[in-house]
C-alpha cells in the first residue's frame, strides 16, 4: 500500500515543475518523476534496465503479443534493454498518472548480489519485463530516496545506502527473477543480454543470427529460442522495433523525409518500411510529419 502523503508530495513536486509526459530527474541515482494529466496515444518507449513505481493512474506497456497494465501500487522491473510501445490509459488534471522511475545500476546490482545468498530465493519466472504489487519495503525505500530530493547534504551521505537497499529489494522481489539470472555471468539470460547490446550498437546493419549465436556461445536454434524466451520476441523483430522507433523520432522531428528515414534506419525498400511502420504505429509515416514539412512526391 502506498501512503497518500507520499503520493501528495510527489504530485506537488511534479505540478510545481509542470512535468508533462517526460521524465524529470528528482533525486540521486537518476530517480525521476513522470506525470501525465490526460491519456496519451501509443508511443515508442525504449526501456533500459529500470524500476518503475506507479503512484497513481494507469499505463499499458506492450511487447509483441503481450500487454502489461501498470496501476497504482504496482512496480515494474525491466531487466534488459527493451523496445516497447506504451500509452497512459488513466489520467486527468485532478488525478494525474504519476510514477517514480529509477535506473538499475547493474554494477551495484552485481555487487549487492555478491554479498547475498540467492540460493534460497524462489527462482520465479525470469521475464525481462515483469510487474507485480510493490513490496512495502521497496515502497518505503523509494519514499525515503525521493525525500532526499531537496536535501543535498543528507543525500550525499544517505542516498548511496538507500540505493543499495533498493537494489537488494529488487533482487529479493518475486518479479526480480531475471535480475537474479543476470547476476550469473554465464547464465543464458546474461549471454542474451550481451547479444542485445550487439544489436543495439548497430541496429541498421544486416542481422546475422549465426554471429549473434556464436557471441552467446549457443547454437543458432538455441539462441533463437532463448532470445524469444527472454525478450518475448525474435532477434529480427527486436531489431525491427529499434529501427521503427528511431524512424518515428526522425520523422516527427522534421529532420528528414519518410523515404530518407527508411534508408537511414536500415530498410532497403521504402514501401516495406511504410507498411511495417503503419502496422506498428497505427498510421502511415506521413501522418507523423510535422505540418511544415512537405514530403516530396
Amino acid at each position: 500500500m502506498i501512503d497518500d502523503d507520499f503520493i501528495a508530495r510527489v504530485a506537488a513536486f511534479a505540478e510545481a515543475r509542470d512535468i508533462r509526459d517526460e521524465p524529470v530527474q528528482c533525486g540521486a541515482g537518476g530517480l525521476a518523476v513522470w506525470r501525465s494529466v490526460a491519456p496519451t496515444p501509443i508511443r515508442p518507449a525504449h526501456y533500459q534496465p529500470v524500476l518503475c513505481l506507479v503512484l497513481q493512474g494507469a499505463k499499458h506497456v506492450s511487447l509483441p503479443g503481450r500487454e502489461t497494465k501498470l496501476s497504482k501500487g504496482r512496480s515494474l522491473i525491466v531487466s534488459i534493454d527493451l523496445p516497447t510501445i506504451s500509452r497512459v490509459v488513466e489520467a486527468s488534471r485532478e488525478k494525474p498518472y504519476l510514477t517514480l522511475s529509477l535506473p538499475i545500476d547493474m554494477g551495484l546490482l552485481h555487487d549487492v548480489a555478491g554479498e547475498m545468498d540467492l540460493a534460497g530465493v524462489e527462482a520465479g519466472k525470469a521475464d525481462a519485463l515483469s510487474a507485480a504489487e510493490a513490496d512495502e519495503a521497496l515502497v518505503d525505500a523509494m519514499d525515503r530516496l525521493f525525500g532526499l530530493a531537496e536535501k543535498p547534504a543528507a543525500a550525499t551521505m544517505l542516498a548511496p545506502l538507500i540505493l543499495r537497499e533498493i537494489h537488494f529489494w529488487m533482487l529479493m522481489a518475486d518479479h526480480g527473477a531475471m535480475l537474479r539470472e543476470l547476476c550469473h555471468a554465464d547464465s543464458r539470460a546474461a549471454r542474451i543480454a550481451r547479444s542485445i547490446g550487439i544489436i543495439r550498437r548497430d541496429f541498421t546493419a544486416r542481422l546475422r543470427i549465426e554471429d549473434l549465436a556464436r557471441a552467446a556461445a549457443m547454437s543458432s536454434s538455441a539462441f533463437h529460442d532463448h532470445f524469444k524466451t527472454v525478450t518475448g520476441t525474435t532477434p529480427l523483430q527486436f531489431q525491427k522495433q529499434l529501427r521503427l522507433m528511431e524512424a518515428k523520432r526522425l520523422i516527427a522531428s522534421g529532420e528528414i523525409s519518410v523515404s530518407a528515414a527508411a534508408y537511414r534506419v536500415g530498410y532497403e525498400s521504402p514501401t516495406q518500411f511504410s507498411r511495417e511502420y503503419a502496422r506498428t504505429w497505427g498510421a502511415p509515416p506521413r501522418a507523423d510529419l510535422p505540418s511544415r514539412v512537405a514530403e516530396p512526391a
